[in-house]
């Protein structure tokens, strides 16, 4: 990878860095981006509103035929901070690679289009799902995308066979009794027992066996009647994140989850009733996608580790594999770099020239 780009890449992702902006809300992420590729590459920009793709349009190369057409996706939103938002996991880095695969593919030939998409609101799941119809509108074969993981060698390819990441789902469960006077609890219906029965029980819906994967069920919190001292509690809520390795495994701990808290609210005479937020289906690389990643990293010379299990925590990209041959890979961080989501994180600039190196090989071999 030629230094220059590497330079480049990497002066972006300090301006990225200090435009972090909230899932939905990445107006000037988004524009800077678009600006960078005007100003130092010919690709077609295509800009669908809240998110946008940019295009790699050969001759010869019809686009209409799965195969011709290969796309590559990074994310583009922050995490919440205090009353901002700050890149704590990385996406100003790989929005900044995928940038400089389109700086690497300036006058080259590589046999095929290539649609480089930028997504909008992937820390809460929204945007994967629609970004993910550009792969039928542009005809795309096979899609790839990294995330960069601490923990592991710095620049190392992370290679999962299966499922990369676990499907999850924000679940919120409200139960309705009906207060009473605190003197006189026997005259009203509580439900903050049911609640508290519900959460002892996560344990043994969630024990190993039951499901074909691991799977979790998260307390997050709860929130049982009031601070008025003279008024039992007539109402109750329970927040969980729900998580499994694949869909099927976490809609079935869904419907546990959904039936024990409909039986421990119906022991008390109480209703129950469950909304979600923040959903996550698995996202699971291709057997064939697979193969032709580790193959490819072989080509350039990258260091590929096989990753033995999930990583537990979710990614809409997901979503692109329902449509089109997907393989995300991780790249490693530093084995002693600060974890995703803490306030001492920040994406390591080192891994710049491994994250290139992949991307341009996955272009050109992929």
């Amino acid at each position: 990878m030629e230094q220059h780009i590497i330079d480049t890449v990497r002066a972006l992702r300090a301006e990225l860095h200090g435009l972090a902006e909230r899932s939905g809300k990445e107006k000037k992420t988004k524009a800077r981006l678009m600006a960078f590729l005007r100003e130092h590459t010919s690709l077609g920009l295509v800009d669908e509103g809240q998110w946008f793709c940019a295009i790699h349009k050969e001759p010869g190369a019809c686009g209409t035929v799965a195969g011709d057409t290969v796309a590559f996706r990074a994310d583009m939103d922050a995490l919440p901070s205090g009353d901002g938002a700050a890149h704590l996991c990385g996406h100003d880095g790989h929005c900044a690679v995928l940038a400089g695969l389109g700086l690497w593919l300036e006058g080259k030939r590589v046999g095929k289009n290539i649609v480089l998409i930028f997504q909008h609101a992937e820390e809460t799941g929204e945007g994967g799902k629609i970004c993910a119809r550009a792969l039928d509108k542009y005809g795309v074969g096979r899609v790839y995308a990294f995330h960069n993981i601490p923990g592991w060698p710095a620049g190392a390819v992370l290679l999962c066979r299966g499922t990369f990441a676990c499907a999850s789902r924000g679940m919120v469960i409200s139960m309705a009794g009906a207060p009473s006077h605190a003197a006189y609890p026997e005259y009203g219906r509580n439900p903050g027992f049911a609640a508290a029965r519900l959460i002892a029980a996560l344990p043994a819906l969630t024990r190993q066996g039951r499901y074909n994967g691991p799977a979790m069920a998260t307390l997050i919190g709860a929130d049982i009647g009031g601070t008025s001292f003279g008024t039992a509690a007539g109402s109750a809520e329970v927040y969980l994140t729900l998580r499994a390795a694949n869909d099927g495994d976490l809609d079935a701990l869904i419907a546990a989850v959904k039936g024990a808290a409909e039986a421990e609210a119906s022991k008390d005479g109480v209703s129950a009733a469950v909304s979600f937020r923040d959903a996550f289906p698995a996202t699971v690389n291709s057997p064939a996608a697979a193969d032709r990643l580790e193959s490819v990293c072989r080509k350039a010379g990258l260091r590929c580790v096989g990753v033995p299990e999930p990583f537990r925590w979710s990614e809409d990209f997901g979503w692109y594999g329902k449509s089109a041959e997907a393989v995300m890979a991780g790249i490693g961080a530093g084995e002693d770099w600060p974890q995703l989501h803490t306030e001492n994180y920040e994406f390591n600039d080192d891994i710049l020239p491994s994250a290139l190196m992949l991307f341009s090989a996955l272009a050109e071999f992929g």
